[in-house]
Protein backbone atom coordinates (compact mmCIF):
# COMPACT_ATOMS: atom_id res chain seq x y z
CA UNK A 1 0.00 0.00 0.00
CA UNK A 2 1.00 3.11 -0.99
CA UNK A 3 1.45 6.32 1.65
CA UNK A 4 2.30 9.65 0.63
CA UNK A 5 1.90 12.11 3.71
CA UNK A 6 2.83 15.78 4.57
CA UNK A 7 0.86 17.04 1.58
CA UNK A 8 2.31 14.59 -1.03
CA UNK A 9 0.72 13.56 -4.41
CA UNK A 10 -0.93 10.39 -4.49
CA UNK A 11 -0.08 7.32 -7.20
CA UNK A 12 -2.63 5.02 -8.99
CA UNK A 13 -2.15 1.73 -8.26
CA UNK A 14 -1.95 0.39 -12.13
CA UNK A 15 -3.96 -3.44 -12.26
CA UNK A 16 -1.79 -5.94 -12.92
CA UNK A 17 -4.23 -8.92 -14.02
CA UNK A 18 -7.73 -9.24 -15.25
CA UNK A 19 -8.55 -9.89 -11.46
CA UNK A 20 -7.43 -6.94 -9.98
CA UNK A 21 -8.56 -4.87 -12.92
CA UNK A 22 -12.05 -5.24 -11.18
CA UNK A 23 -10.85 -4.22 -8.09
CA UNK A 24 -11.41 -0.43 -7.31
CA UNK A 25 -8.17 1.45 -7.66
CA UNK A 26 -7.35 5.04 -6.73
CA UNK A 27 -6.15 7.84 -4.28
CA UNK A 28 -7.38 8.59 -0.83
CA UNK A 29 -6.70 11.98 0.47
CA UNK A 30 -7.13 13.40 3.63
CA UNK A 31 -8.25 17.20 4.92
CA UNK A 32 -7.79 17.22 8.24
CA UNK A 33 -6.32 18.55 10.81
CA UNK A 34 -3.46 17.28 14.02
CA UNK A 35 -5.61 14.23 15.01
CA UNK A 36 -4.86 12.75 11.35
CA UNK A 37 -1.45 14.25 10.10
CA UNK A 38 1.33 12.38 9.72
CA UNK A 39 4.33 13.16 12.08
CA UNK A 40 7.50 11.74 11.50
CA UNK A 41 10.22 10.20 13.78
CA UNK A 42 10.74 13.69 15.97
CA UNK A 43 7.73 12.95 16.96
CA UNK A 44 7.68 9.36 17.77
CA UNK A 45 5.56 7.92 19.42
CA UNK A 46 3.02 10.99 18.64
CA UNK A 47 0.64 9.84 15.32
CA UNK A 48 -2.38 10.43 13.69
CA UNK A 49 -4.91 8.24 12.13
CA UNK A 50 -4.62 9.38 8.48
CA UNK A 51 -1.18 8.20 8.98
CA UNK A 52 -2.09 4.50 10.40
CA UNK A 53 -5.15 4.69 7.23
CA UNK A 54 -2.94 2.58 4.60
CA UNK A 55 -2.76 -0.21 6.90
CA UNK A 56 -6.04 -0.92 6.73
CA UNK A 57 -6.41 -0.78 2.38
CA UNK A 58 -5.37 -2.72 -0.13
CA UNK A 59 -2.01 -2.09 -2.32
CA UNK A 60 -5.03 -0.93 -5.07
CA UNK A 61 -5.67 2.23 -2.57
CA UNK A 62 -2.72 5.33 -2.79
CA UNK A 63 -3.37 7.86 0.69
CA UNK A 64 -2.51 11.27 0.18
CA UNK A 65 -2.64 12.43 3.89
CA UNK A 66 -2.64 16.20 3.66
CA UNK A 67 -4.27 16.64 7.43
CA UNK A 68 -2.03 19.31 9.34
CA UNK A 69 -1.87 20.81 12.79
CA UNK A 70 -4.25 23.66 13.67
CA UNK A 71 -6.25 24.21 10.72
CA UNK A 72 -10.04 24.40 10.32
CA UNK A 73 -12.68 23.65 7.87
CA UNK A 74 -11.92 27.72 6.88
CA UNK A 75 -8.17 28.01 7.23
CA UNK A 76 -7.59 24.76 5.05
CA UNK A 77 -9.26 26.23 2.60
CA UNK A 78 -8.10 30.07 2.69
CA UNK A 79 -4.64 28.94 3.23
CA UNK A 80 -4.91 26.95 -0.54
CA UNK A 81 -4.57 23.91 0.74
CA UNK A 82 -7.72 21.87 -0.40
CA UNK A 83 -7.07 23.86 -3.55
CA UNK A 84 -4.04 22.15 -3.81
CA UNK A 85 -6.07 18.60 -3.39
CA UNK A 86 -8.54 19.61 -5.88
CA UNK A 87 -5.70 20.57 -8.48
CA UNK A 88 -4.85 16.91 -8.41
CA UNK A 89 -7.95 14.66 -7.68
CA UNK A 90 -9.54 13.13 -10.29
CA UNK A 91 -12.10 10.43 -10.67
CA UNK A 92 -11.88 7.58 -9.07
CA UNK A 93 -10.48 9.33 -6.08
CA UNK A 94 -11.53 10.05 -2.63
CA UNK A 95 -11.43 13.14 -0.14
CA UNK A 96 -11.93 12.27 3.67
CA UNK A 97 -12.58 15.54 5.39
CA UNK A 98 -12.45 15.78 9.13
CA UNK A 99 -12.53 18.71 11.00
CA UNK A 100 -14.04 20.20 14.41
CA UNK A 101 -11.50 20.43 17.01
CA UNK A 102 -10.14 23.54 15.34
CA UNK A 103 -13.51 25.21 14.33
CA UNK A 104 -14.67 25.52 17.94
CA UNK A 105 -11.59 27.53 19.04
CA UNK A 106 -13.77 30.78 19.60
CA UNK A 107 -10.93 32.88 21.36
CA UNK A 108 -8.66 31.78 17.66
CA UNK A 109 -9.70 33.92 14.86
CA UNK A 110 -8.33 32.60 12.29
CA UNK A 111 -9.11 29.02 13.12
CA UNK A 112 -12.87 29.67 14.38
CA UNK A 113 -15.59 28.48 11.94
CA UNK A 114 -18.99 28.30 13.84
CA UNK A 115 -21.05 25.37 13.18
CA UNK A 116 -23.22 26.98 10.72
CA UNK A 117 -20.53 28.31 8.55
CA UNK A 118 -18.64 24.71 8.89
CA UNK A 119 -21.67 23.12 7.62
CA UNK A 120 -21.63 25.14 4.36
CA UNK A 121 -17.94 25.26 3.71
CA UNK A 122 -18.56 21.47 4.07
CA UNK A 123 -21.19 21.80 1.93
CA UNK A 124 -20.26 23.65 -0.89
CA UNK A 125 -16.20 23.25 -0.64
CA UNK A 126 -15.43 20.13 0.33
CA UNK A 127 -18.43 18.15 -0.78
CA UNK A 128 -19.81 19.67 -4.09
CA UNK A 129 -16.52 20.89 -5.45
CA UNK A 130 -14.80 17.60 -5.13
CA UNK A 131 -17.94 15.51 -7.13
CA UNK A 132 -17.53 18.19 -9.60
CA UNK A 133 -14.34 16.84 -10.35
CA UNK A 134 -15.87 13.93 -10.79
CA UNK A 135 -14.68 12.28 -6.78
CA UNK A 136 -16.10 11.49 -4.08
CA UNK A 137 -16.05 13.11 -0.65
CA UNK A 138 -16.66 10.99 2.73
CA UNK A 139 -17.37 13.05 5.84
CA UNK A 140 -16.13 12.29 8.89
CA UNK A 141 -17.18 13.54 12.09
CA UNK A 142 -14.61 14.72 14.39
CA UNK A 143 -13.06 12.20 16.43
CA UNK A 144 -13.69 12.51 20.04
CA UNK A 145 -11.19 13.63 22.69
CA UNK A 146 -10.32 12.42 26.30
CA UNK A 147 -13.23 13.72 28.11
CA UNK A 148 -15.18 11.69 30.31
CA UNK A 149 -18.21 11.92 32.81
CA UNK A 150 -16.17 11.03 35.56
CA UNK A 151 -19.70 9.45 37.99
CA UNK A 152 -20.17 7.28 34.79
CA UNK A 153 -17.33 6.68 33.53
CA UNK A 154 -18.73 7.47 30.20
CA UNK A 155 -17.10 9.68 27.37
CA UNK A 156 -18.37 12.16 26.42
CA UNK A 157 -19.48 13.96 22.83
CA UNK A 158 -16.43 15.87 21.62
CA UNK A 159 -17.83 19.01 19.65
CA UNK A 160 -21.58 18.40 19.58
CA UNK A 161 -22.22 21.12 17.11
CA UNK A 162 -20.12 20.51 14.75
CA UNK A 163 -20.78 16.32 14.89
CA UNK A 164 -24.36 17.45 14.34
CA UNK A 165 -23.44 19.85 11.41
CA UNK A 166 -21.30 17.15 10.05
CA UNK A 167 -23.92 14.63 9.81
CA UNK A 168 -26.66 16.73 8.89
CA UNK A 169 -24.89 17.64 5.79
CA UNK A 170 -23.90 14.71 4.26
CA UNK A 171 -27.56 13.52 4.97
CA UNK A 172 -28.47 16.15 3.04
CA UNK A 173 -26.41 16.04 0.29
CA UNK A 174 -26.32 12.39 0.35
CA UNK A 175 -22.61 12.51 0.73
CA UNK A 176 -21.20 9.42 2.21
CA UNK A 177 -20.90 9.15 6.27
CA UNK A 178 -18.10 8.10 8.45
CA UNK A 179 -19.08 8.81 12.32
CA UNK A 180 -16.13 8.55 14.24
CA UNK A 181 -17.28 10.65 16.72
CA UNK A 182 -19.69 7.76 17.84
CA UNK A 183 -16.96 4.85 16.91
CA UNK A 184 -14.21 6.34 18.52
CA UNK A 185 -16.50 6.82 21.80
CA UNK A 186 -17.32 3.44 21.87
CA UNK A 187 -14.36 2.27 21.48
CA UNK A 188 -13.45 4.86 24.44
CA UNK A 189 -15.56 3.34 26.83
CA UNK A 190 -14.55 -0.18 25.80
CA UNK A 191 -11.11 0.83 27.39
CA UNK A 192 -11.64 3.00 29.60
CA UNK A 193 -10.72 6.10 31.57
CA UNK A 194 -7.99 4.89 32.42
CA UNK A 195 -7.14 2.92 29.67
CA UNK A 196 -7.75 5.69 27.32
CA UNK A 197 -4.36 7.30 28.38
CA UNK A 198 -2.49 4.09 26.13
CA UNK A 199 -4.73 5.77 23.68
CA UNK A 200 -4.20 9.28 23.71
CA UNK A 201 -0.39 10.88 24.33
CA UNK A 202 -0.68 10.79 27.69
CA UNK A 203 3.67 9.97 28.31
CA UNK A 204 5.53 9.17 31.53
CA UNK A 205 8.78 11.47 31.85
CA UNK A 206 11.94 9.34 30.69
CA UNK A 207 9.57 7.51 28.63
CA UNK A 208 10.52 8.40 25.20
CA UNK A 209 13.34 10.53 23.99
CA UNK A 210 11.13 13.00 21.93
CA UNK A 211 9.09 13.60 25.20
CA UNK A 212 11.53 13.55 27.78
CA UNK A 213 9.17 15.45 30.64
CA UNK A 214 6.30 13.55 29.61
CA UNK A 215 3.29 14.79 28.15
CA UNK A 216 -0.59 14.51 29.23
CA UNK A 217 -2.54 14.85 26.09
CA UNK A 218 -6.01 14.61 25.84
CA UNK A 219 -6.64 15.50 22.06
CA UNK A 220 -3.63 13.58 20.25
CA UNK A 221 -2.70 10.14 19.98
CA UNK A 222 0.18 7.84 20.87
CA UNK A 223 1.00 5.29 17.67
CA UNK A 224 -1.74 3.04 19.42
CA UNK A 225 -4.59 5.10 19.27
CA UNK A 226 -3.80 6.33 15.54
CA UNK A 227 -3.62 2.56 14.52
CA UNK A 228 -7.35 2.18 16.70
CA UNK A 229 -8.66 4.96 15.30
CA UNK A 230 -7.70 4.09 11.67
CA UNK A 231 -9.09 0.95 12.35
CA UNK A 232 -12.51 2.41 13.13
CA UNK A 233 -12.60 4.88 9.73
CA UNK A 234 -11.50 1.32 7.86
CA UNK A 235 -14.22 -0.34 9.31
CA UNK A 236 -17.11 2.48 8.70
CA UNK A 237 -15.17 2.90 5.18
CA UNK A 238 -16.24 -1.11 4.08
CA UNK A 239 -19.83 -0.90 4.80
CA UNK A 240 -20.42 2.55 2.70
CA UNK A 241 -20.80 0.32 -0.38
CA UNK A 242 -18.17 2.30 -2.02
CA UNK A 243 -15.99 0.60 -4.92
CA UNK A 244 -13.11 1.62 -1.76
CA UNK A 245 -15.34 -0.14 0.87
CA UNK A 246 -14.13 -3.48 -1.14
CA UNK A 247 -10.45 -2.25 -0.54
CA UNK A 248 -10.50 -2.71 3.32
CA UNK A 249 -8.25 -5.65 4.36
CA UNK A 250 -9.94 -9.01 5.46
CA UNK A 251 -10.25 -8.90 9.14
CA UNK A 252 -11.36 -5.01 9.25
CA UNK A 253 -14.37 -5.09 7.85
Amino acid sequence: MGAVGGGGLGVLGLPGTAVAAAAATGTVYIASDSTAQTYNSRYYPQAGWGQKLSSFLSSNITVANHAIGGRSSRSFIEQGRLAAIHQVIRAGDYLFVQFGHNDATVGNPERYTSPADYKEYLRNDYIRATRARGATPVVVTPVSRRSYNASTGKFNVSFPAYVDAAKAVAREEGAPLVDLAAASRGYLDGVGIEGSKGIFLWLAAGQYPNFPNGVQDNTHFQERGAVEMARLVSRAVAGLGLPISGEVVPGVR
